[in-house]
């Protein structure tokens, strides 16, 4: 197995309640069973269990240990990390129905996934967290672009925040990435510490079978982040 990689996963591959539901339910912590415990929406609590067993069968796929077995812990800035490599790095992310799970034997990585599912105000959102280019970029004609623009800045931004460890909340104009939908690149604001990091970003849109799509970014500072293809992006919890 070559990373970095992606597992994409949908709900209705393992159905709820289904003898493979039951046999995932095997391989969570009693931690990880009192968390899901705590989703009172049945499809919520689904896809806690299904986001937890991928994350368990692939690493313990990659790095040899039983799935069941894995212990997992946070550094200093709350990101998990598994207890028995903390070099082997990972991010996870839910929208819809869908799981998505990035992993890089070289540095942190963040992956972030949205599934539109409802009409949301971009030039709103955008005019209250996004850098000004950013924002000139979605207002820019056409304006049927604007979605697919609005959704390529996000899911970046999230995947950038979720590499780092810190969240959305570190400001979400803080990074700008309208030079890269003009292949310019990525800039970032001067009090980011690592602005001069060398980073990585991927997007891809996957379609759907109810004609929209599936956005996905991963960012991070693996050199080969940002040449990710269809060979590492595999489908299912295995």
């Amino acid at each position: 197995m070559t990373l970095p990689a992606v597992w994409l996963l949908h709900s209705n591959d393992v159905p709820a309640d289904s003898a493979d539901a039951k046999a995932l339910e095997r391989l969570l912590s009693a931690d990880e069973h009192a968390r899901r415990a705590r989703y009172h929406n049945s499809e919520a609590r689904h896809q806690f269990l299904l986001g937890r067993a991928l994350l368990r069968r692939v690493l313990g796929k990659i790095s040899d240990q039983p799935p069941e077995a894995l212990s997992f812990s946070r550094n200093e800035n709350g990101k998990p990390l598994l207890a028995s490599m903390p070099d082997l790095h990972f991010s996870l992310s839910h929208s819809g129905q869908w799981i998505a799970l990035a992993v890089s034997c070289e540095a942190p990585v963040g992956i972030d996934i949205e599934q539109p599912s409802k009409p949301r105000d971009f030039l709103r959102i955008a005019r209250h967290y996004f850098h000004p280019q950013e924002r000139a970029l979605l207002e820019a004609p056409p304006l049927e672009l604007m979605p697919t623009h609005f959704y390529r800045l996000w899911t970046m931004k999230e995947a950038f925040f979720k590499a780092r460890g810190t969240g959305i909340s570190e400001g979400l104009g803080r990074i700008n990435l309208a030079g890269y939908h003009l292949g310019q690149g990525v800039s970032f604001d001067e009090t980011l510490a690592d602005r001069d990091a060398p980073w990585q970003f991927y997007y891809a849109m996957h379609p759907l079978p109810d004609t929209t799509q599936l956005h996905m970014a991963l960012a991070g500072t693996d050199p080969a982040l940002g040449e990710l293809n269809n060979t590492s992006i595999y489908r299912g919890i295995d």
